[in-house]
């Protein structure tokens, strides 16, 4: 049996066989399916696998594509998640903890760059408490968890359905993702410090990003989940 990330791989060179507007039908099906935490991976895979060969088979014979999904591919969708397995509580939660250390990396790495570049125009303050950065850590874990799940679902609500209803959820996210990075900002500035106090140069955040994002790989490359 195919392992799920051979599965990706193998999904992604088969696209490049589609049409336009076969390709763009599919990968809101991949999409659909990927992000549903609900679903076992390796079996959502295999069905994206087969889903993509009926796809194939159907263009060479000059079918259209509503021959195999219906009027509502999303109906569609919705009937082949119910007949998958779920995935494990375990595997779902490795994921979620890979995203946090994916955003925290990034959110990481561009603290440390805006500290960068604002000690060209200002000096900038080094020193930071211990408490006030566990604060930022936990409210980047938290804000990583939510966004994981807020995200998913505006993903999912702007599938199967016209353009502009992408666009707006698309505007949401950033909406949200731009709030919830103000309101960590925010948090680090009104709460007053205490613990000891530590000094930690813009570098310091940069090297920090890039590791979380190098353990977020690795685990991806390990298939932890």
């Amino acid at each position: 049996m195919r392992s799920a990330a051979l599965l990706i791989e193998e999904n992604n060179q088969k696209r490049e066989l589609l049409n336009e507007e076969n390709l763009r039908l599919y990968e809101e099906f991949l999409l659909y399916i990927r992000t549903d935490l609900r679903v076992d991976e390796q079996a959502g895979e295999e069905v994206l696998m087969d889903l993509l060969d009926h796809l194939l088979e159907a263009q060479e014979e000059g079918k259209a594509a509503s021959e195999l999904f219906g009027e509502s591919p999303q109906a569609y969708a919705n009937e082949m998640i119910e007949a998958l397995p779920k995935e494990k509580k375990r595997n779902a939660a490795l994921f979620i903890f890979s995203q946090v250390l994916s955003l925290a990396g990034w959110f990481s790495i561009m603290f440390g760059v805006v500290s960068l570049i604002m000690s060209f125009f200002q000096e900038v303050d080094t020193s930071i408490s211990l408490g006030n950065l566990l604060v930022i850590f936990g409210s980047v874990v938290v804000f990583s968890l939510s966004a994981v799940s807020v995200v998913f679902k505006i993903v999912r609500t702007t599938l199967f359905g016209p353009k502009k209803k992408r666009i707006l959820g698309y505007v949401k996210a950033g909406l949200f993702g731009g709030g919830a990075v103000g309101l960590i900002i925010l948090l680090s500035w009104i709460i007053p410090d205490f613990g000891p106090v530590i000094q930690l140069e813009w570098w310091v955040y940069v090297l920090t990003g890039l590791l979380l994002i190098a353990a977020y790989k690795l685990m991806g490359q390990l298939n932890l989940y």
